[in-house]
């Protein structure tokens, strides 16, 4: 696989070449138009609308590719007057799909993307908007963009769908770090949150501190969706979402997707009339980087588990046992999580070794009883699934990702948490379980 400088340089020549045999600039056939960046690379942009006079909204599509979804909902907006310009910045600058390659992204792509759009659509409001941890590079572009413009109202301001801001995924019950982009955005922002997904929970701590640092800040809370409910969209893009109920998981799920063009256009002209801020903040220098991600079982300094009373998938009540002479594990796990699932058997082997000395709660986060019941029909699991509906237990608990669990030893503290799926019945696990059945009760 070729790395980013070497693509940069094959791209760079592959367009060389085409100067020199044609007499008109020809963009590469998988874009419509491309912008060049400072550092001689290439941005290559789809256009949906083009002949469109309304706005213009550029769209910086989530790390996991070409999903029709976002184009669904991109042709959705141009029915309705809009432009969008799509761009996949990894692809874009030849980097691999991780979470870091995300978070490390500077936005000098976004910022120039923006001014491209300032120069070739005069007295058009312009968004851009991104999705997921694309926020963090989305953020970072419109404040470089506002270093180097003295009209920032030329720009309506951003909109983020259930960003995901933070540096990275924490020791399991830690709070997660926010980048410094965070406290250094004053521009305007709209929040798009769905009410069942992960950053729920955070959502008014996001808030608060852009509202500190400046930023006039709009939130949208989409009622009864997950994250990413509009990318289960098919195909059929160029089609009405009215025509895609197929398509979707739930009823909740069609009606949200076909709400979310018009909450985008809704969006633009609350932005573009609040205050926009030619101060450009200093950056938290020590926030800039993402974290390492934690893997395996990690020692933490014991505290007491937290005690919470969940409903499981067959009425009964569920609660952590505070004269268990043994080891209970709290595990925070959801059916759309691949990880979440993986380690379902082996941690019903782990069960099965310790049929008197260990309880598993494996705790759904934000799930439906008939959901979940038809969901298990496919694993053999005997340990119970209480049902954390509003995600009430996982914030107490400080769950940030998932899978997360917490080994509670026969004190009632926790000892050991991880904060991904791990293999739960290797000679690693067994020793710390051995380490904890020592430990005696308080």
């Amino acid at each position: 696989m070729q790395n980013r400088n070497e693509g940069a340089c094959v791209r760079r020549a592959a367009i060389a070449l085409v100067a020199l045999i044609a007499t008109v600039v020809i963009s590469p056939a998988f874009a419509d138009f491309t912008v060049n960046l400072a550092d001689g690379e290439v941005l290559e942009v789809t256009e949906i609308g083009a002949d469109n006079d309304g706005p213009l909204v550029l769209w910086f599509t989530n790390q996991y590719g070409d999903i029709a979804g976002p184009s669904s909902v991109a042709q959705a907006l141009a029915r309705r007057g809009a432009t969008v310009w799509q761009v996949d910045l990894l692809e874009s600058l030849f980097l691999t799909r991780t979470d870091r390659a995300v978070r490390e992204l500077d936005g000098a792509a976004v910022a120039a993307l923006i001014q491209h759009a300032i120069d070739v659509a005069p007295g058009r409001e312009r968004v851009v908007l991104g999705v997921d941890r694309m926020g963090v590079p989305v953020l970072r572009g419109m404040r470089l963009w506002q270093s180097q413009t003295d009209d920032p109202a030329a720009l309506a301001g951003a909109i983020l769908l259930f960003p995901n801001l933070f540096r990275g995924t924490p020791i399991a019950g830690q709070e997660p770090e926010f980048f410094g982009i965070v406290d250094a955005t004053n521009l305007p922002v709209m929040i798009i949150q769905p009410e069942m997904g992960v950053y729920m929970n955070r959502l008014a701590t996001l808030r608060d501190r852009l509202i500190n640092a400046g930023s006039p800040v709009f939130t949208w809370v989409v009622p009864e969706v997950k994250d990413f409910y509009f990318v289960e969209t098919g195909e059929g893009q160029t089609d009405s979402l009215e025509a895609n109920d197929d398509l979707l998981e739930d009823p909740a799920s069609v009606k949200a997707t076909r709400a979310l063009p018009g909450q985008i256009i809704a969006s633009i002209p609350l932005l573009s009339a609040a205050s926009h801020s030619g101060e450009v903040l200093e950056i938290n220098l020590a926030h800039t980087e993402p974290t390492e991600k934690q893997t395996g079982l990690q020692p933490v300094d014991p505290v007491p588990a937290p005690d919470f009373e969940l409903v499981d998938l067959y009425d009964g009540r569920q609660s952590l046992r505070h004269d268990f002479d043994g080891v209970q594990i709290v595990n925070f796990w959801a059916t759309w999580c691949p990880a979440c699932v993986e380690e379902l058997p082996s941690m019903e082997r782990l069960a099965s070794r310790y049929p008197d000395r260990l309880r598993i709660y494996g705790i759904a986060f934000k799930e439906t009883p008939e959901h979940l019941r038809d969901f298990l029909q496919h694993y053999d699991i005997s340990f119970p699934v209480p049902v954390d509906i509003d995600g009430a237990v996982a914030e107490r608990y400080g769950a940030f990702a998932f899978p997360t669990s917490f080994m509670v030893a026969p004190d009632g503290k926790i000892h050991y948490a991880v904060n991904a799926g791990i293999i739960w019945d290797t000679p690693e696990v067994e020793a710390i379980m051995q380490e904890l059945l020592e430990i005696k009760p308080e």
